[in-house]
């Protein structure tokens, strides 16, 4: 029997009857959660172990040059901010406008 691609398959469901249709989808559906099952069962999806959480969340400080290396340098100044009030107040009037409160 010849492959059919999806654009056919969809055109053949459409001539079911309605209560083919509707069992059509019961079953995909059912399929669909046993493939979720399946991969909430896979090793990628598993619980992390309290041990795996605790490495996660270990913080170590950065060398100088870890810290340039990843761009994280820079400030207000950089982000063209002199005052740090008018910038929160400017965007407040912003978010009001927008939102025409």
């Amino acid at each position: 029997m010849a492959e059919m691609t999806f654009d056919e398959i969809v055109m053949r469901a459409l001539e079911l009857t309605p209560a083919e249709q509707e069992q059509l989808i019961e079953r995909l559906a059912a399929a669909l959660d046993d493939q979720a099952a399946e991969a909430d069962e896979s090793e990628e999806n598993r619980p992390l172990t309290d041990e795996e959480v605790a490495e996660l969340m270990r913080q170590e400080p950065l060398a100088p040059a870890e810290v340039i290396e990843r761009g994280l340098t820079g400030g207000w100044a950089d982000m063209g901010i002199t005052d740090g009030a008018e910038w929160v107040n400017e965007r407040k009037r912003k978010r009001k406008a927008r939102l025409k409160w």
